[in-house]
C-alpha cells in the first residue's frame, strides 16, 4: 500500500511541476498573434513575463508564515486553483491588460505551489529527497518546453484563445490527483536560530546569483521565439527553438548536479555559466549560424545552474530548517529580481528596434556572473553566517 501511494504521489508532484511553466512559455511563440489580434502594446508584452516571476518571489518571501499556518497540501491545492482560474480565463480575454491581470494570478498560483513542494517532499520522501527534488525539477522544466513547443500547433488548429487557455486541462487533471493523494502532516519543529537576512550579505549575494540566473532564463522564454520571428522564422518554429532549449535545460538539471560531489560547486556553477555565455553569444554575434546550437549550449547551462544555486544555498547552513529559510529567501528575492529581467529586455528592444540589445545584455550579465560565483569558496560559508554554521 504504501508502495502504491508512493508512486501515486510522484505522478502527482510529476503532473503538477508539468503545470509550473506552459503560463509563461505558451505565451511566447504567439507574441506576433497576440499584436495583432488584441492589439497588444510592448509594454504588455514585457510585463506578462515579468508579473509571474515577481509574484513567485512574492510568494517565496512571505513562504514562513504561510507555511506555519496551512498544511502543505491545502496550500499546493489552493496554488493549483488559482492557476487554473487564470488560464481558464484567458479564453475570454480580448485585451493586453486583462491578459497580464491573469498572469498576476497565475504566476501567485505557481508561487504557492512551488512553496508547498519542497516541504512536502521531504514530509513524504525523507530519504529519498534529492532525487525527487531533481523529478519536480525536471518535471518544471519539461513542462515550460511542452508549452513552447505545443502552443503554436494548438493555435494553428484551434486559434490563439483556446491555445492559451487549453492549458488549464492539465491543471485540472493534476487537482483531481492532488485531492486523492494523502500526505501526512508534519511533525512541529522549533524554529532555528538564524540572523536577519535581510541583512546579512551573503543571503543577498546567493539571491542576486540566483535572480540574475533565473533572469536569463525567463529572458530567454519571453523573447527568443519572437526574436527569431523577426528573423523571418514561423510561430512554431520559433516555439520549436525555444523548446529544444528547455529541453536541453532538463538534461542539464538532472546531469550537472551528479557531477557536484566535492563541496566546492563553484567547477560546475563556472561550466553552466560559461555554456549560458557561448548561448547568449552566438544568439548577439552570429543568430543564424547555428541557433539550434546556441540554444542547446545556452539551455544545457541555464538548466544546471539553477538545482547547484539550490544546493550552493543549502550548503551554507548545515541545519535544515536554517538551509530552508535561506532558500526561501533567496527565491523570493532572486525570483522578484528575474521578474525584472525580461521587462528590461522588452524595453531595450523596444528602445533599439533590435534583439542584438537584449542579448548584449544577458551576454554582460553573464560575465558578471562568472565572477561573482567565484567568491562562493567553501570556507566562507562559515564566515558569512558566523556561528549558525557550528
Amino acid at each position: 500500500m504504501n508502495r502504491h501511494y508512493d508512486g501515486l504521489t510522484l505522478g502527482a508532484l510529476v503532473l503538477a511541476g508539468l503545470n509550473m511553466r506552459p503560463l509563461l512559455t505558451s505565451i511566447s511563440p504567439l507574441l506576433g498573434q497576440l499584436r495583432q489580434t488584441m492589439g497588444l502594446s510592448s509594454l504588455a508584452a514585457s510585463l506578462l513575463p515579468a508579473v509571474p516571476m515577481v509574484m513567485m518571489g512574492a510568494v517565496a518571501l512571505l513562504s514562513a508564515s504561510l507555511m506555519q499556518r496551512v498544511p502543505l497540501q491545502r496550500l499546493l491545492l489552493a496554488g493549483l486553483t488559482l492557476l487554473l482560474l487564470a488560464l481558464a480565463a484567458r479564453g475570454v480575454i480580448h485585451s493586453g491588460s486583462w491578459l497580464v491581470v491573469s498572469a498576476l494570478f497565475g504566476g501567485l498560483g505557481v508561487g504557492v505551489v512551488q512553496m508547498a513542494m519542497p516541504g512536502l517532499i521531504r514530509q513524504r520522501f525523507a530519504q529519498r529527497s534529492a532525487p525527487v527534488t531533481g523529478l519536480w525539477a525536471g518535471a518544471l522544466m519539461g513542462g515550460g518546453g511542452l508549452g513552447a513547443a505545443l502552443s503554436p500547433w494548438l493555435s494553428d488548429h484551434f486559434g490563439w484563445s483556446l491555445a492559451l487557455t487549453g492549458w488549464a486541462l492539465p491543471v485540472l487533471l493534476a487537482i483531481g490527483l492532488w485531492l486523492y493523494v494523502r500526505v501526512p502532516t508534519a511533525a512541529s519543529t522549533k524554529n532555528v536560530a538564524l540572523p536577519s537576512l535581510w541583512r546579512t550579505p551573503r543571503a543577498w549575494t546567493l539571491a542576486i546569483s540566483f535572480g540574475l540566473v533565473n533572469g536569463g532564463y525567463a529572458t530567454c522564454v519571453a523573447w527568443l521565439p519572437d526574436a527569431y520571428h523577426h528573423l523571418g522564422w514561423s510561430a512554431q518554429a520559433g516555439g520549436s527553438l525555444l523548446g529544444a532549449m528547455i529541453l536541453c535545460q532538463v538534461a542539464g538539471a538532472l546531469l550537472m548536479p551528479l557531477l557536484a560531489r566535492k563541496a566546492d560547486r563553484r567547477p560546475q556553477l563556472i561550466i553552466s555559466l560559461v555554456c549560458q555565455l557561448i548561448g547568449m553569444s552566438g544568439f548577439l554575434f552570429a543568430p543564424l549560424f547555428a541557433p539550434w546550437l546556441w540554444a542547446a549550449i545556452a539551455g544545457f547551462g541555464l538548466g544546471a545552474a539553477f538545482p547547484l544555486a539550490m544546493v550552493l544555498a543549502l550548503d551554507h547552513l548545515p541545519h535544515p530548517q536554517a538551509g530552508a529559510r535561506l532558500v526561501a529567501f533567496m527565491q523570493g528575492a532572486g525570483f522578484i529580481i528575474a521578474g525584472c529581467m525580461p521587462f528590461i529586455a522588452g524595453q531595450l528592444q523596444a528602445l533599439t528596434h533590435s534583439f542584438s540589445s537584449v542579448w548584449l545584455m544577458q551576454t554582460a550579465v553573464t560575465v558578471g556572473l562568472i565572477v561573482l560565483n567565484l567568491r562562493f569558496h567553501p570556507r566562507s560559508y562559515g564566515r558569512a553566517f558566523g556561528r549558525t554554521t557550528a
